[in-house]
């Protein structure tokens, strides 16, 4: 492991305990697959992976609505768009999730 390795595993950011509770459950599934928390905002989460930060998992919290932007398997674009509910916020990134990692 070289040392900007050692650096990114001892950033705050990506080892801190998700903000938001209420995708704590996505987190570990993020952080189970490899990807790590770029922004850890109550109202504005992001995930990357190592060796492919062009692609993100990003989760932004208004006061109506959470709008979800997903990469675009072998794109250089992403998908967003928009639920009611963490519910069904969380349900699309797990397919997601899974789907762009299979």
């Amino acid at each position: 492991m070289n040392t900007n390795d050692n650096m990114l595993l001892n950033d705050p950011v990506i080892n801190s305990e998700i903000k938001n509770k209420g995708f704590a459950i996505l987190d570990e599934m993020f952080k189970t697959h490899g990807w790590h928390m770029q922004n850890n905002e109550f109202n504005w989460i992001n995930y990357t992976k190592f060796g492919d930060e062009t692609s993100c998992f990003d989760i932004k919290i208004t006061k109506d609505k959470i709008i979800v932007s997903v990469p675009i398997k072998n794109s250089i674009y992403q998908f967003v768009t928009s639920f009611d509910s963490y519910y069904l916020a969380s349900e699309y990134i797990e397919q997601k999730l899974l789907d762009y990692i299979n």
